[in-house]
């Protein structure tokens, strides 16, 4: 998980709207690498919230990345396009990836690509959807031989409006209906945060569940006393051309932002967060089947944001950045040949709260090792501290384990990225290593602006 350290996805301003931008979804058992942008200065008005602190974990040693592959131009080039959010996800064949562009007449358009297990593209990519202003979010999720794609637009009325839709692909990669339009907000609620706007988890091919931002919602000023209105998440259930919204949140404070919408077999997990006079925490927890949030019976701990979780098939896992605030714990990461520093600690509990992790440290214990490495032929990373340790396996059943930024999309064969340009990287797994592996003749990007294939579909309704 970059978790987004960074446990997001990476995003642009509005200021910085032609950069290319990676929006990375969640998929069980996948493992996915965020290409990240700077994020914004966190707020210092108390002393002890601090920037989040760099990925202390080590990365594999890799040799220099190959020279790029000669790819011949597609026969139809298109007019130029401002690339917008990009997303990827292991498929039963490879990887799925899903982008958006916009062209000058400021209509944007999603469109698809299959790669195979060697991240080769297959075929030409597809148009899906097309939209009126620009896609702000994209995020794109796998599960039981479905795949979902869930955006934010922001379309260009007076006022401006932020629109959430979604749309479930067919196995030709062709949407199977027209999107589902979940919910109009205002421009004000749109461009106030920006930050995740989108998160969507794949249930099957006709069932999803999607997490975005909306409307204000009425939280508790944490400095002031009383309520008022905060930074809106709403969570959605979609079945088939149906859908409900099921729970809403608030969080207090400004640079709201939320986490990865995990799937811990018995629900899902929603994490927000905000900055008022310090860091401010809400959730939602959503069980299995059920048409309304409620209270985990596991235990959720709170730590300075932005918050990185998973599941490792049978416990929540959290890792807590380290904290101006807890500068008496000092640790030295082996293998790391800098000083002594704060370190980054680690938290683990089993869905019926019980705490695998020393009790005495609530936030859990320093972290002293992490390692990357190769087991049964699949990259894990261990993790270790003071009088013990725990293994995060991502192909593991009913793992939700998203390490982006320590390993690529895991296809069986290579681990794979895909760069926010397009950029493939590929690596394997040698003895007990995950290594660069250059694949003679495989392609070295994906080409974003290629002419895509299929009917033109028909835009959401206005």
């Amino acid at each position: 998980m970059s978790i987004r350290a960074p446990l997001v996805r990476c995003h642009a301003g509005r200021g910085a709207r032609r950069e290319p931008r990676i929006a990375t979804g969640l998929a069980v058992g996948a493992l996915v690498l965020l290409a990240c942008e700077p994020r914004p200065a966190i707020p210092t008005t108390d002393a002890s919230v601090a920037a989040a602190a760099p990925e202390s974990t080590p990365q594999p040693v890799l040799a220099p990345p190959p020279a790029a592959a000669s790819t011949p131009a597609p026969a139809i080039v298109p007019d130029a396009f401002q690339l917008g959010p990009l997303d990827y996800a292991a498929s039963s064949t490879g990887i799925l990836l899903a982008w958006s562009r916009q062209r000058d007449d400021d209509a944007s358009e999603i469109v698809v690509q299959s790669l195979d297990r060697r991240g080769v593209p297959q075929g030409g990519p597809r148009l899906v959807h097309r939209s009126d202003g620009e896609i702000v979010d994209l995020a794109l999720s796998t599960a039981s031989g479905g795949a979902w794609i869930a955006y934010v637009a922001e379309l260009e009325f007076e006022p401006p409006t932020g629109i959430v839709g979604a749309v479930a692909l067919a196995d030709d990669l062709s949407a199977i209906s027209a999107p589902l339009v979940l919910d109009r907000f205002s421009h004000h609620a749109l461009v106030a945060w920006d930050s995740e706007r989108v998160r969507v988890q794949a249930l099957g091919r006709d069932s999803a569940i999607v997490a975005a931002l909306g409307a204000p919602v009425a939280c508790r000023d944490r400095v002031r006393g009383g309520e008022r209105p905060c930074p809106g998440y709403h969570l959605y259930e979609i079945d088939g051309t149906a859908f409900l919204e099921v729970a809403q949140v608030g969080v207090d404070g400004g640079q709201s932002d939320m986490g990865a919408l995990i799937d811990v077999g018995a629900g899902h997990l929603l994490d927000v967060w905000a900055w008022h006079g310090g860091p401010s925490h809400a959730g939602i927890y959503l069980p299995r089947a059920a048409s309304k949030a409620a209270a985990p019976k596991f235990r959720r701990i709170d730590c300075r944001p932005p918050i990185r979780r998973g599941f490792d098939g049978a416990a929540l896992v959290t890792f807590c950045a380290d904290d101006l605030s807890d500068l008496d714990v000092r640790c030295h990461l082996v293998g790391d040949p800098g000083d002594d520093d704060a370190c980054d600690r680690f938290h683990a509990v089993d869905l019926a709260d019980r705490v695998l992790t020393p009790r005495q440290q609530p936030q859990g214990p320093a972290i002293t090792s992490q390692q990357l490495r190769c087991h049964d032929g699949h990259p894990v990373l261990d993790i270790a501290w003071k009088g013990g340790q725990r293994r995060l396996d991502p192909q593991a059943p009913r793992a939700a384990l998203d390490l982006r930024s320590e390993m690529g999309v895991w296809t069986g064969e290579l681990g794979v990225r895909i760069a926010a340009d397009g950029r493939i990287d590929r690596f394997r797994c040698e003895e007990d290593r995950l290594v660069e592996s250059t694949e003679p003749g495989a392609p070295a990007s994906v080409d974003l602006a290629a002419a895509a294939l299929g009917p033109v579909p028909a835009r959401e309704p206005t």
